[in-house]
Protein backbone atom coordinates (compact mmCIF):
# COMPACT_ATOMS: atom_id res chain seq x y z
CA UNK A 1 0.00 0.00 0.00
CA UNK A 2 2.81 2.41 0.88
CA UNK A 3 4.54 1.74 -2.44
CA UNK A 4 1.37 2.69 -4.34
CA UNK A 5 1.15 5.99 -2.46
CA UNK A 6 4.82 6.76 -3.19
CA UNK A 7 4.36 5.91 -6.88
CA UNK A 8 1.20 8.06 -7.12
CA UNK A 9 2.97 11.00 -5.44
CA UNK A 10 5.97 10.66 -7.78
CA UNK A 11 3.68 10.62 -10.83
CA UNK A 12 1.85 13.72 -9.55
CA UNK A 13 5.18 15.48 -8.99
CA UNK A 14 6.28 14.74 -12.55
CA UNK A 15 2.94 15.98 -13.93
CA UNK A 16 3.12 19.20 -11.88
CA UNK A 17 6.74 19.75 -12.92
CA UNK A 18 5.82 19.33 -16.58
CA UNK A 19 2.90 21.73 -16.21
CA UNK A 20 5.14 24.31 -14.49
CA UNK A 21 7.72 24.08 -17.27
CA UNK A 22 4.96 24.49 -19.86
CA UNK A 23 3.66 27.64 -18.14
CA UNK A 24 7.15 29.09 -17.68
CA UNK A 25 8.09 28.52 -21.33
CA UNK A 26 4.94 30.29 -22.50
CA UNK A 27 5.58 33.49 -20.53
CA UNK A 28 6.55 36.73 -22.25
CA UNK A 29 9.90 37.77 -20.77
CA UNK A 30 11.13 39.91 -23.66
CA UNK A 31 11.13 43.68 -23.14
CA UNK A 32 9.99 46.03 -25.90
CA UNK A 33 12.51 47.72 -28.18
CA UNK A 34 12.77 51.52 -28.14
CA UNK A 35 13.64 53.08 -31.50
CA UNK A 36 14.64 56.71 -32.04
CA UNK A 37 13.73 58.66 -35.16
CA UNK A 38 16.38 60.15 -37.41
CA UNK A 39 15.94 63.69 -36.09
CA UNK A 40 17.50 64.29 -32.71
CA UNK A 41 15.90 67.13 -30.75
CA UNK A 42 17.93 69.85 -29.05
CA UNK A 43 17.05 70.07 -25.37
CA UNK A 44 15.88 73.41 -23.96
CA UNK A 45 15.32 73.95 -20.24
CA UNK A 46 11.62 73.57 -19.47
CA UNK A 47 11.03 71.66 -22.72
CA UNK A 48 7.80 69.67 -22.76
CA UNK A 49 8.28 65.88 -22.57
CA UNK A 50 6.01 65.36 -25.57
CA UNK A 51 8.63 67.13 -27.69
CA UNK A 52 11.28 64.71 -26.44
CA UNK A 53 9.01 61.77 -27.30
CA UNK A 54 8.43 62.90 -30.91
CA UNK A 55 9.80 60.34 -33.35
CA UNK A 56 10.43 57.78 -30.58
CA UNK A 57 8.59 54.45 -30.86
CA UNK A 58 8.43 51.22 -28.87
CA UNK A 59 7.63 47.80 -30.31
CA UNK A 60 7.18 44.45 -28.61
CA UNK A 61 7.36 40.97 -30.18
CA UNK A 62 4.02 39.85 -28.77
CA UNK A 63 2.13 43.08 -28.15
CA UNK A 64 3.17 44.98 -31.26
CA UNK A 65 3.23 48.77 -30.98
CA UNK A 66 3.56 49.86 -27.33
CA UNK A 67 4.56 53.44 -28.08
CA UNK A 68 1.72 54.67 -25.84
CA UNK A 69 3.61 53.29 -22.83
CA UNK A 70 6.71 55.43 -23.48
CA UNK A 71 7.76 57.75 -20.66
CA UNK A 72 10.67 60.01 -19.88
CA UNK A 73 12.11 58.63 -16.64
CA UNK A 74 14.86 61.15 -16.08
CA UNK A 75 16.65 64.12 -17.62
CA UNK A 76 20.14 64.75 -16.27
CA UNK A 77 22.51 67.58 -17.16
CA UNK A 78 26.08 66.58 -17.92
CA UNK A 79 27.72 69.97 -17.43
CA UNK A 80 29.17 69.79 -20.93
CA UNK A 81 26.36 71.41 -22.91
CA UNK A 82 24.27 68.26 -23.14
CA UNK A 83 21.71 66.24 -21.21
CA UNK A 84 21.07 62.54 -20.81
CA UNK A 85 17.43 61.61 -21.38
CA UNK A 86 16.26 58.20 -20.13
CA UNK A 87 13.27 56.67 -21.92
CA UNK A 88 11.19 53.78 -20.55
CA UNK A 89 8.67 51.50 -22.32
CA UNK A 90 6.54 48.69 -20.89
CA UNK A 91 4.61 45.85 -22.52
CA UNK A 92 1.46 44.10 -21.29
CA UNK A 93 3.49 41.45 -19.44
CA UNK A 94 5.19 44.30 -17.50
CA UNK A 95 8.55 43.78 -19.19
CA UNK A 96 10.39 47.10 -19.10
CA UNK A 97 13.03 48.50 -21.43
CA UNK A 98 15.10 51.52 -20.42
CA UNK A 99 17.30 53.40 -22.91
CA UNK A 100 19.27 56.61 -22.47
CA UNK A 101 20.50 59.00 -25.11
CA UNK A 102 22.56 62.16 -24.97
CA UNK A 103 21.08 65.31 -26.49
CA UNK A 104 22.68 68.66 -27.12
CA UNK A 105 21.32 71.34 -24.81
CA UNK A 106 20.64 75.02 -25.28
CA UNK A 107 20.86 77.12 -22.11
CA UNK A 108 21.49 76.07 -18.47
CA UNK A 109 21.56 72.29 -18.85
CA UNK A 110 24.59 71.76 -16.62
CA UNK A 111 22.58 70.50 -13.66
CA UNK A 112 20.14 67.68 -13.02
CA UNK A 113 16.83 68.81 -14.45
CA UNK A 114 14.45 66.27 -12.86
Amino acid sequence: MEKKIVVILCVLDVILLGFSIFLYAGEDRTAPVIVFGEEEPVYREGMDETELLEGVTARDERDGDVTDSLLIEKISGTGEGSVIVTYVARDEANNVEKVSRTLKARGGADREVE
